[in-house]
């Protein structure tokens, strides 16, 4: 079973990967496109102008940097060196940019993974349109291919592709042409832009063999707030919210006017309540951080659809973390053994999953604390 968990994780790279060289080949055909490589934010940007004449050299690394890729230049000497691995997710964005006199820019940004290897909302290479204007109109037919493109992607994978019309970009003269153009292409000819955009990059959601009656994580989350000397943690931008599993008086189901409300923790007693129905993914998660002085931190991540506002991981609705998985530097195993007897007892459902990591510590056993040890070496010392 642990080998087939690492082949699937591995098998499950080298296909995103293959599809995000796909996707990036489709603009490099384009004449009329910019590679832009940072961000405004962090100071400066750096543009590639193809015309037509980039490409993609073939994958030629194995393993941790099969996702890295070359992009050259046929009518230049620059090129790019990109890692597809890092890459999570292709956003589509309609947004202001000082570029183009703060109309519109039309661009798909590739989102890379943050801390941990964490999704987030940051992106280091970003394809645009040159020309998405003709005399100061919006050129249609340049508009026509992006959204070609978008549709493309998203029908591909949906998993994979999301579409963003910033409500700046919506409020404009271009914006109300762009929202014409997406009914003409939708057939919605009253549709506003949440229908247009979901008829043109629908959002994916695993499906279900058949319809629950509650959240398939209920059991798994019930379990995991019985768990000694942990945090349920909900992280969000300046804000971090901590309840002691020990002091919380388990999961409730209320029913008010046939709305359903989960909530963790007694009503005359510290609570939060939570849309646990958005849950589509648990993630067991070890990592080596500095708050465990270099130790491992045991974490069960409880995953949503897109953006949670969780700043360290994109799709982390909330978590429940070991709080002191050692003593001294050796691990508790009367603490960390009963994570890892749950993911055991749940591995089989396909919503599921595990970090490489976590799976190694899984097979032989969790590593004693070496503060000045890396995540690799970790996995050294875990196997």
């Amino acid at each position: 079973m642990m080998m087939n968990d690492a082949r699937n994780a591995d098998q499950e790279l080298l296909e995103q990967c293959g599809f995000f060289h796909d996707a990036m080949d489709d603009w490099l055909r384009e004449p009329d496109i910019t590679v832009a490589c940072g961000r405004w934010s962090e100071g400066a940007i750096s543009e590639l102008i193809p015309m037509g004449q980039g490409r993609l050299l073939p994958p030629i690394y194995e393993g941790c940097f099969a996702g890295v890729r070359e992009l050259r230049l046929d009518n230049a000497p620059h090129h790019l060196h990109i890692d597809f691995g890092r890459v999570h997710r292709i956003r589509y964005v309609v947004a202001p940019s000082v570029c183009f006199e703060f109309k519109p820019s039309f661009e798909a940004r590739l989102l890379v993974l943050g801390p941990g290897g964490a999704p987030g909302d940051h992106w280091v290479v970003s394809l645009m349109l040159s020309c998405p204007y003709d005399r100061g109109a919006l050129n249609f037919p340049q508009v026509q291919r992006y959204l070609d493109l978008a549709r493309k992607h998203a029908q591909q994978r949906p998993d994979l592709v999301e579409f963003e019309v910033e409500p700046a970009a919506r409020a404009t003269t271009e914006g109300v042409q762009l929202l014409q153009l997406l009914r003409a292409n939708t057939g919605l000819a009253a549709g506003q832009w949440p229908d247009l955009i979901a008829a043109l990059c629908p959002v994916h959601r695993p499906v279900q063999a058949a319809p629950a009656l509650e959240p398939p994580c209920i059991p798994l989350l019930k379990k995991a707030l019985q768990l000694r000397d942990a945090s349920l943690v909900i992280y969000r931008e300046r804000t971090l919210i901590e309840f002691k599993t020990e002091k919380l008086d388990g999961l409730h189901r209320y029913v008010e006017q046939g709305y359903v409300s989960w909530q963790i923790g007694a009503f005359d007693d510290h609570h939060c309540h939570l849309s646990l129905d958005t849950v589509v993914r648990v993630l067991f998660s070890a990592e080596p951080v500095s708050c465990q002085g270099g130790g491992i931190n045991y974490t069960i991540w409880f995953l949503c659809p897109g953006a949670s506002g969780n700043p360290f991981r994109r799709d982390g609705y909330f978590s429940i973390t070991l709080n002191r998985p050692y003593t001294g530097n050796q691990p508790r195993l009367d603490v960390i053994g009963p994570v890892l007897d749950l993911f055991r007892e749940f591995r089989d459902a396909d919503w599921v999953r595990a970090e490489p990591l976590f799976l190694e510590i899984l097979e032989n056993g969790p590593p004693p604390r070496h503060p000045a040890a890396t995540a690799h070496e970790l996995v050294t010392l875990a196997g």
